[in-house]
């Protein structure tokens, strides 16, 4: 009774801090974009699956290159007690240095690319210019929703990331139906310029006089650089950590429909993601928020903490039970190989997102050196073990180590949350 009781508190404290408006956008998204996959799935082949998912992955990574952690530094400057003008400016700088970093970022690809550094796959290099453009509209849409997820302006975040969501899969189904794979390509591109226009549209900013002289100055690149730089290799240690597989096989894997299949099973492992990242989206404002009462942080950390592991589980549970027979009957065999890879790392990506309240609570306590320090451990970690399992396992070995992986992951973490909530009790 006592749980029910506190699952009940939970529910009621989460819906009033907008847990459930964000939820809401975030299934009905979520639920529309991974049939919009399954819809992609049926046009492509499982070659061309896996192609996509190697694309995505350096988007992921060079998305985080072109941000240099300026969405982060935005999201807890902005989110601590400062008067409004100073908040303006600490966001107007995140928008000129993010400017600056992307087009850096994408020369950078475009240079690396002509030297076939990013895949042997002829394929995959004359995608790379088109595949990876969205790494512009990425990078800004990511900063003006950290400004406002610091602001707790949950509706709007919801608004604004449901029309991006909406916009990208019916513009990727359309032009992946009558182009191909490079289809997909062009109709995702539209739909991150439309939705970066949007974005522009509702934010309805200064003067530009004013917003470039609040953008220039040195003690804002300070105060955003003390949060970036951390977060930045935070980041980028955590998507090398997570998608360490993928970049393995890239290299070293010649079978491209073997990768298909595996990156199929990867791809709808989405569906345990949904929920966590909802809960990060919620409580890191409040987490940065309450970092100067220990007590509510403290009681806080405990109760997200509680409702992360029920949903955990129970996505699990239906994860497991649900997808396989209706992948089976909605695409007759295409994709029954993808099964043996996607049971372990359903499992591996579901203890790994336990990482979104620990994240969050270090970010809150400003400790972000300490999440890029568990990244970086994990990345080792992740290295030798994928390494070692796709030499003698195969593609099977390294969905089995996404287990052994995420449990490394959390528990470095852990170690990490213990030591900084240790020293913020004896401050």
């Amino acid at each position: 009774m006592k749980l029910w009781k506190e699952i009940e508190i939970l529910i009621k404290d989460s819906f009033q801090k907008g847990f459930f408006n964000l939820l809401s956008a975030n299934v009905l998204i979520q639920a529309v974009a991974f049939a919009s996959q399954l819809f992609v799935a049926g046009i492509l082949s499982p070659e061309d699956i896996g192609r996509i998912k190697i694309l995505q992955t350096w988007l992921s990574l060079f998305s985080i290159v072109a941000g240099m952690g300026f969405n982060s530094s935005t999201l807890k400057l902005c989110s601590e007690n400062r008067s409004k003008e100073e908040t303006h400016a600490i966001f107007a700088f995140g928008i000129f240095f993010t400017l600056v970093t992307t087009v850096t970022a994408y020369i950078f690809i475009l240079i690396i690319s002509q030297l076939n550094l990013l895949s042997q796959d002829k394929i995959i290099q004359s995608l790379i210019p088109l595949a990876l453009l969205p790494i512009f509209c990425t990078a800004f849409f990511s900063l003006f929703i950290a400004y406002y997820q610091s602001k707790k302006r949950i509706k709007l975040i919801s608004n604004l990331t449901s029309i991006s969501k909406i916009l990208g899969i019916l513009l990727i189904i359309s032009f992946t139906y009558f182009l191909g794979i490079k289809g997909y390509y062009i109709g995702y591109n539209i739909a991150m310029l439309l939705s970066l226009i949007i974005v522009l549209i509702v934010s309805k900013s200064s003067k530009p006089e004013q917003f470039f002289r609040q953008a220039l100055s040195k003690r804002n690149f300070k105060l955003h650089w003390e949060y970036a730089r951390p977060s930045f290799f935070s980041n980028i240690l955590a998507e090398l950590s997570a998608y360490a597989d993928i970049l393995f096989i890239n290299f070293l894997i010649t079978d491209i429909y073997g990768i298909g299949q595996y990156s199929f099973a990867l791809t709808l492992t989405v569906l345990y993601r949904i929920l966590p990242s909802t809960v990060q989206q919620i409580t890191t404002p409040y987490f940065s928020g309450l970092s100067n009462n220990k007590f509510s942080f403290s009681q806080a950390y405990k109760k997200y903490s509680k409702l992360l592991i029920l949903i955990i589980i129970v996505c699990l549970i239906l994860g497991v039970l649900l997808v396989p027979p209706i992948i089976a009957f909605l695409f007759d065999g295409k994709f029954n190989a993808t099964f043996k890879y996607f049971i372990p790392l359903s499992i591996g990506w579901s203890i790994r997102q336990f990482n979104q309240i620990q994240s969050a609570a270090l970010f809150g306590l400003g400790k972000i050196n300490y999440i890029a320090n568990s990244q970086l451990l994990s990345l080792f970690f992740n290295i030798i073990v994928i390494y070692i399992s796709l030499h003698f396992w195969g593609l099977q070995g390294v969905s089995y180590a996404s287990i052994i992986c995420s449990v490394f992951a959390i528990s470095v973490v852990a170690l990490y949350l213990k030591k900084a909530k240790r020293g913020y009790e004896d401050n």
